[in-house]
């Protein structure tokens, strides 16, 4: 049966009073081959693990000004545990240099469902705003950390650049004691706020893990050579600088956010990203014609500029995921607005082989900081969960929600859902 490319979600809410907005992952928290939800947000610090398919809310930890997080098993026993970077300081342009820490919370749920999740220490960072589970370098698992700022912190960090990092799983994981880290790059980015990690094909190591980012610099492939050198090359530059009307003090260059997909039947052959950092604009990026290269710039074009919601904010996008929600073999991509209205919600493309835009749709109306795609109700078709941007003392909505977005129109192929961390 062909796909259905005119897109249909069935929304249902799953917590309608979360008391936060801002980070949302898509795991089998208890291995019962149902992917689960874990949400957190900077204002109250809860992080928060919904049990498909009830969404029984359980909360794991709470922290100060939990940021970003990742899931994989580190112990071994057979369940995720989650990585989060935390205690980031006020915001990106008053962080401290005590400010930035990294740890690891460890999965209780082979003994106990109800259990206690431990905490465990992996590193202080500095401003660490992404963080990425992950072979970077060899056989053994690593833990990757960006931060958004440089490591002087203050009005200064935000022009300087940041200083990337990764850090080995030790033996004995469950001990106290740090992980050891060592520097990728601390001269090359700044304002690191979008990040795609997978083993890419066409790079020096695709049998590992390296990096797609999008940073003031514009989209960059990052990765670890033969050689045991770490390599960039960059793919675009995004927009020039540009001032925002909410802090009218910075201008920001470059791109914010990016989701590469298969179009035409071609892997890795798109790139859409948001640019510049919670920027306004949608630009669609074409591989190269030829063998598959991450050295060369792709050619940029752009897709749409949001227009100003209003007098106060700028038009704000915030994530980007790619998936093939249709079931065409082919991949949509999803984009968070933020808001207010009319800049808000959930935008839908669909693009032909050569990067037009045969399908845009709105298809949910609330604010959106992040995206969270899996097989929820387990048909076989991709869905997706949002969380309102709701932080206070920046953005802040009448009444934020997490919600379930059931696909109703794919074909059932079962394809593979991007990892959370992306976008």
């Amino acid at each position: 049966m062909p796909a259905d490319h005119t897109p249909r979600f069935r929304t249902t809410v799953i917590d309608a009073d979360p008391r936060d907005g801002y980070w949302v992952h898509a795991v089998d928290i208890d291995g019962d081959g149902r992917m689960d939800l874990v949400a957190s947000g900077l204002t109250h610090g809860e992080v928060v693990w919904y049990q498909n398919p009830s969404w029984q809310r359980r909360t794991i930890a709470t922290m100060d000004k939990p940021v970003a997080l990742d899931s994989a098993d580190l112990t071994g026993d057979g369940r995720p545990d989650l990585v989060i970077c935390h205690d980031y300081g006020n915001c990106m342009f008053n962080c401290g240099p005590r400010d930035g820490k990294i740890s690891w919370l460890q999965n209780p749920t082979a003994a106990d469902s109800d259990g206690q999740w431990r905490q465990r220490p992996i590193a202080d960072l500095v401003a660490t705003h992404r963080v990425r589970v992950g072979r970077f370098t060899g056989d053994h698992l690593q833990v990757a950390a960006l931060p958004v700022v440089g490591p002087e912190g203050g009005a200064a960090g935000v022009a300087a650049p940041v200083r990337t990092m990764i850090y080995d799983r030790p033996d004995d994981v469950a001990g106290d004691g740090p992980w050891a880290g060592k520097e990728i790059d601390a001269a090359s980015f700044r304002i690191i706020h979008g990040v795609v990690a997978r083993p890419l094909p066409g790079t020096p190591r695709p049998d590992r893990d390296s990096f797609l980012l999008a940073s003031a610099e514009g989209l960059t492939w990052l990765g670890y050579g033969d050689d045991g050198r770490w390599r960039h090359h960059r793919l675009g530059t995004g927009v020039a600088p540009q001032r925002s009307h909410e802090f009218p003090e910075h201008e920001f260059s470059g791109s914010g956010n990016l989701a590469v997909g298969t179009v035409g039947g071609q892997e890795y052959a798109l790139i859409l990203a948001v640019e510049p950092f919670h920027g306004d604009t949608l630009a669609v990026y074409l591989r190269p014609p030829g063998a598959l290269d991450f050295t060369t710039p792709w050619q940029r074009r752009e897709l749409e500029v949001f227009p100003r919601p209003d007098d106060t904010h700028d038009a704000v996008a915030h994530h980007v995921v790619a998936a093939d929600f249709d079931g065409d073999g082919d991949d949509e991509f999803l984009v968070a607005l933020r808001g207010p209205e009319p800049v808000q919600g959930v935008m839908y493309y669909k693009f032909d082989a050569a990067g037009q835009v045969v399908v845009r749709e709105r298809v949910t109306t609330d604010s959106v900081a992040r995206i969270a795609v899996a097989d929820f109700t387990g048909d076989g078709r991709l869905d997706f969960v949002t969380t309102s941007y709701d932080t206070v003392g920046y953005y802040e909505v009448d009444d934020p929600r997490i919600a379930l977005h059931v696909n109703d129109f794919g074909t059932p192929a079962g394809a593979q859902a991007p990892p959370g961390g992306d976008g």
